[in-house]
């Protein structure tokens, strides 16, 4: 049973949900983590009863969730264009206009409504799947707004994107949890089939590209994970306690 509150309003077109655990309200004074999740509230939601368990015995810090609807996720979560791969299943590559939606409207829309910290060391973006690539692409961004990523199954098998990590610049310091499972992929015959191997080279990225990222990027596999909702809820409560750790 939740036990926290959960909202959800419209901000410019868009579904945003709100999370808002129990000790926002216990403490009026106190102000929280925000973390920003692709595809609504679909991660936090289903998982809130772990994240709330891992609260109350100290593993994780409370946290404000917030999930941003898209219904054209296919354009929205692509950094550039791509073609199909089955039918009517292109990919539009308007990334960089959503994320100017996301940092430069709904954050400051949010930082204004809630009780949430400012320094980006306390602020994290995230998502599944293709909710993943985009969020790994913001983490390239110069604007740093967010300091902590949350890639679950990221789709890093899309077209050129491992080359776009190896030839551009990340000079920040920034937190990442990433996860996939190892069943990923492999039965597929296009693209897709790169999701296991691409997910391991983009750990090494990272890892060569982030300063302090012994400490400050962790990766997660499953043997017997495939692509699908049960081990994106299972792993998503591990991605908070490793960046929002209770102190």
């Amino acid at each position: 049973m939740r036990v926290g509150e959960l909202t959800t309003f419209e901000h410019m077109g868009r579904q945003i949900s709100v999370y808002l655990p129990k000790a926002y309200h216990l403490f009026t004074e106190q102000s929280f983590p925000a973390v920003f999740l692709q595809d609504g509230d679909f991660l936090f939601k289903e998982a809130i009863a772990a994240i709330e368990k891992d609260v109350e015995e100290g593993v994780t810090e409370p946290v404000i969730f917030i999930g941003i609807d898209s219904q054209l996720r296919n354009d929205e979560y692509t950094p550039w264009e791509m073609p199909a791969l089955f039918k009517d299943w292109s990919f539009g590559g308007k990334g960089d206009d959503y994320l100017d939606y996301v940092y430069q409207d709904l954050v400051p829309y949010i930082r204004s409504s809630y009780r949430i910290f400012q320094e980006p060391g306390k602020m994290a973006l995230g998502g599944v799947s293709l909710g993943g690539l985009i969020s790994l692409y913001a983490m390239y961004k110069t604007e740093p707004i967010f300091d902590n990523f949350i890639l679950i199954s990221a789709s890093v098998w899309f077209k050129d994107f491992i080359h776009y990590m190896e030839t551009s610049r990340l000079d920040r310091k920034c937190r990442v949890y990433m996860y996939v499972g190892e069943q990923e992929g492999i039965h597929k015959t296009n693209a897709q089939k790169d999701m296991v191997p691409n997910s391991k080279r983009a750990f090494d990225i990272l890892k060569e590209k982030i300063d302090g990222a012994d400490h400050g990027v962790k990766f997660e596999t499953d043997p017997l994970g495939t692509h699908n909702d049960t081990f994106f809820l299972q792993y998503f409560p591990n991605s908070i306690q490793f960046l929002f750790p209770a102190k």
